[in-house]
């Protein structure tokens, strides 16, 4: 009996979590047979019509993940394996409008049909593979409506790239990501059997690959039947995803955006966010990778849309006889050396590619885009005409340009040396005047709208990432807890939450943004220093004890008290460079922001004389002294439109909104019930951020932070203020 524990389950149109087993095994005909714990739901609808099994061997413990090397390819029952039938061919709109721009690209004489030489390019710019003739006929007589046609309609064209004709998928396979140890084990079983069975009495089959080795086959038992190059495809880029690599090739890239295309983008984002996590890896900045496609690509049409619009660029170039340079020095009207949207809007007209909108220059633009510019350089243009069907000799990381192809002449080098007899330009500056007209009205109406929320989408699904994280390092803590090894931290429950920083290990929800460090100052005494530029963020809600109060989904209601100490308050600074140095103005460094999206400002701040500022409005009345401890107390009520902030007990600010007196004028949103920047979210509290870096100048030192979930009277603030000093070791002030 071979035993594997499973950590990971991955199946296709159904849910996708995270499982633990505990004894594990693998019987006679290698199904599963123990009962296995949900940890975390990471995605609802994770798209592989294959399973995905990681084995705990992976990690050092049932959290860590480490790199996939072998995969197992296991077939339980060949005589069970089917083919799984045709996808639907009633897709979403914005996916049948992508098909619908790629079908009208494709279709050079706008016949509203396509003849077998223009299928056979879709459908290889579809699946990056090419049509066999036999392939292209099966098609056509399948598809195109009669057994002598000799087109294709859209629906007959869709019908076609649905179907499993051109990768067909089965039933009944599985891929198992297993440690090294194990592939081991594997390969001396069926070394062992030889030709036999590997099993006595089933037709089991098994083979083992090397994901970093191009996946390639190291043993097999005997009579092993591959999968179909697709499906094998799939499976290995699908693991990589899992492994976080974060370098594909653009086929490898439209393999896996068809695998996870049900999934929505955010929940893309929040599964390999969460992987990540679990790796014990920093967050590397993905936005700068080809794996970035993946979180912007909604589905394979999208990606068949952008595609189809480089291909019709390369064949009208092809037609008219153009060399790279020779086009790219035409289409560059205003001689910048890269070309802009309104440039490209007007060579693809140029070109023949009529019934373009804003909408789909933008898409062109950023899918040929690399360096982030918003342009397209000369690089980026001859990567736009790269041959598909060349072999690539590399993984496709940032900067390959892969430009063996037959496209690009070999004499390039000579042209860009030799004068052209073509026109210096195919567009008048009216003409493009027009069209980056349209393009800055199209971005200032929907695009940046669009922009906005799909950084609000990756903000949220980055804070679904750590709050999963979280509750799995919340699992390991209990464990621990529970064995009577440490206390737990933060301490919870339903009306408060306290994060301890006195010790040397960081509480649990507690994520760093740039720099931080736990200082000592006595023995066995600890707290937490915040550099200049640097905050952190809090995560009160990890075991679902805190609930929105006042009727609102936030916490409308609550108390925050933070043990806080400077060594320097905020420096003051000139207002303007021809002040003299006697005229210095103060400076403010963010103590609290609720914004939990980061789109405004910080709530609560310190000025550089140390009085207390909330909305931006200050109290000289009580005031923060340096290398002093503190405790800063927070209270809010939403509902009643009113925070009032504290010192060491005594009141130093308040803030009514609906007071008859009131005559605060703040750039923030409203003091009002669920107040995205007054009330509390149970996902996020971010101290000491702003978003003014000049208001992150200054270091500040931490020891407790507490979040009650009411809003203290001033009799209570100055009791809870004294029994926290009566009880502090260190003595506040000291």
């Amino acid at each position: 009996m071979l035993h594997i524990s499973v950590i990971t389950r991955l199946r296709s149109h159904g849910s996708s979590c995270v499982y633990v087993t505990r004894t594990s095994a693998l019987n006679s005909t290698m199904h599963l047979t123990s009962s296995c714990t949900r940890v975390s739901q990471l995605s609802s609808r994770l798209t592989c019509k294959y399973q995905i099994i990681i084995s705990t061997a992976l990690g050092g413990g049932e959290r860590r993940i480490k790199n996939i090397i072998m995969t197992m390819e296991w077939v339980p029952k060949p005589s069970e394996v089917k083919e799984y039938p045709p996808r639907d061919i009633k897709i979403p709109p914005k996916w049948r409008d992508a098909f619908d721009t790629a079908f009208r690209m494709f279709d050079q004489d706008n016949s509203g049909t396509m003849e077998v030489s223009e299928v056979a390019k879709m459908i290889r710019a579809a699946t990056d593979a090419q049509p066999t003739e036999e392939e292209l006929k099966g098609i056509m007589v399948e598809f195109g409506g009669g057994g002598g046609s000799t087109s294709l309609s859209r629906d007959g064209l869709l019908q076609a790239l649905q179907s499993g004709t051109l990768r067909p998928e089965y039933r009944g396979r599985y891929t198992v990501a297993v440690s090294l140890a194990e592939a081991e084990t594997i390969r001396r079983i069926m070394h062992m059997r030889l030709e036999k069975k590997l099993i006595d009495g089933s037709d089991m089959q098994l083979a083992l690959r090397c994901s970093e080795a191009k996946n390639m086959i190291f043993d097999r038992s005997a009579n092993f039947q591959n999968p179909t190059r697709y499906q094998r495809e799939a499976s290995w880029q699908s693991l990589r995803y899992l492994n976080c690599d974060m370098y594909f090739q653009d086929a490898q890239l439209n393999t896996l955006i068809r695998a996870m295309q049900y999934t929505p983008i955010r929940e893309r984002v929040v599964f390999f966010m969460t992987i990540l996590g679990c790796r014990r890896r920093a967050t590397y900045r993905w936005k700068s990778t080809p794996l970035s496609k993946l979180f912007k690509i909604l589905s394979e049409f999208h990606m068949l849309k952008n595609r189809s619009q480089a291909v019709r660029m390369r064949e009208s170039m092809k037609e008219k006889g153009l060399l790279p340079y020779d086009a790219f020095r035409m289409f560059n009207v205003k001689k910048t050396g890269q070309l802009s949207p309104a440039e490209v809007w007007g060579a693809l007209v140029w070109l023949g590619l009529k019934d373009l909108t804003p909408k789909d220059i933008f898409g062109f633009v950023e899918a040929a885009d690399k360096n982030g510019d918003r342009n397209i350089d000369y690089q980026e243009f001859l990567d736009i005409l790269r041959n598909p069907d060349a072999a690539a000799s590399k993984e496709g990381k940032e900067g390959d340009s892969q430009l063996d192809d037959d496209d690009l002449d070999d004499d390039d080098d000579d042209a860009k040396n030799s004068k052209s007899s073509r026109p210096e330009a195919i567009i008048n500056a009216e003409v493009l005047k027009s069209y980056e007209d349209k393009l800055m009205a199209y971005e200032d109406k929907e695009l940046k709208e669009e922009g906005k929320h799909q950084m609000r989408e990756i903000k949220e699904a980055q804070m679904a990432a750590q709050r999963r994280r979280a509750e799995i390092e919340t699992e390991e803590e209990e464990k621990q807890v529970m064995a009577g090894q440490m206390k737990p931290n933060p301490e919870s429950s339903e009306s408060c939450v306290v994060w301890d920083f006195t010790t040397s290990r960081k509480p649990v929800g507690v994520a760093k943004m740039n720099d931080s460090h736990y200082h000592m100052r006595r023995q066995g005494q600890n707290y937490l220093k915040i550099y200049a530029n640097s905050a952190i963020t809090l995560t009160p809600n990890i075991r679902d004890e805190l609930k929105g109060n006042m009727g609102g989904e936030r916490i409308n209601a609550y108390t925050i008290v933070m043990e806080i100490k400077f060594d320097s308050l905020p420096r003051k600074k000139k207002a303007s460079d021809d002040m003299k140095d006697g005229d210095m103005v103060p400076t403010e460094r963010a103590l609290l922001n609720l914004n939990r999206l980061e789109e405004s400002d910080a709530v609560v701040s310190i000025d550089s004389d140390g009085a207390i500022g909330i909305a931006g409005v200050f109290d000289k009345r009580v005031k923060m002294v340096a290398k002093k401890w503190h405790f800063l107390t927070i209270v809010a009520d939403c509902k009643e439109g009113k925070m009032t902030a504290y010192i060491d007990g005594m009141a130093a600010n308040t803030l009514d909104a609906k007071g008859p007196s009131s005559s605060v004028s703040s750039p923030l949103a409203p003091l009002e019930l669920d107040s995205q920047d007054f009330s509390v979210s149970p996902d996020k509290v971010l101290a000491f951020f702003s978003t003014d870096s000049s208001k992150m100048d200054c270091e500040i030192d931490v020891k407790r932070v507490w979040l009650y979930r009411e809003a203290k009277s001033e009799t209570m603030v100055g009791l809870m203020n004294e029994e926290f000093m009566s009880r502090d070791p260190w003595r506040v002030g000291r």
